[in-house]
């Protein structure tokens, strides 16, 4: 996990998507404006680069990991600014990585409720 955060970070998604199977499917959170899902590697990499185009390249800082199974729940600083449009992010979002047997993530659900999230990895204490 923190190879794939450090591939990412330095513009390597390539390293990040063969970590995924084919049948990748990634669920942003429900409660965005612009929810939404996406099947496969293409489908996944054109939503990563709507936000590359809106934000520039997205940085995360891991603020916690934790093993749940074939679960990992990542809480993470996004940030990043726009090159053309000075649009600037800066949030923490939680993202739940689901591994299949052969080890690959199959799916990754983003979350912006902690206990949400927490549910969604199987971890079943609250957080305050």
């Amino acid at each position: 996990m923190r190879d794939g955060y450090d591939a990412w970070n330095v513009g390597d998604r390539s390293f990040v998507l063969e970590h995924f199977s084919p049948d990748i499917i990634w669920v942003t959170p429900p409660d965005d404006p612009d929810q939404g899902v996406f099947r496969g590697h293409e489908a996944v990499s054109g939503f990563w680069d709507q936000w590359r185009a809106a934000v520039g390249q997205l940085r995360f800082e891991i603020e916690e990991l934790t093993e749940a199974g074939d679960r990992v729940l990542a809480v993470v600083k996004r940030s990043g600014v726009g090159r053309q449009s000075g649009l600037e992010v800066s949030d923490t979002v939680c993202q739940v990585f689901f591994f299949d047997e052969t080890g690959q993530c199959s799916l990754v659900r983003e979350f912006y409720d902690r206990n949400a999230a927490n549910a969604a990895a199987g971890i079943t204490q609250p957080t305050p």
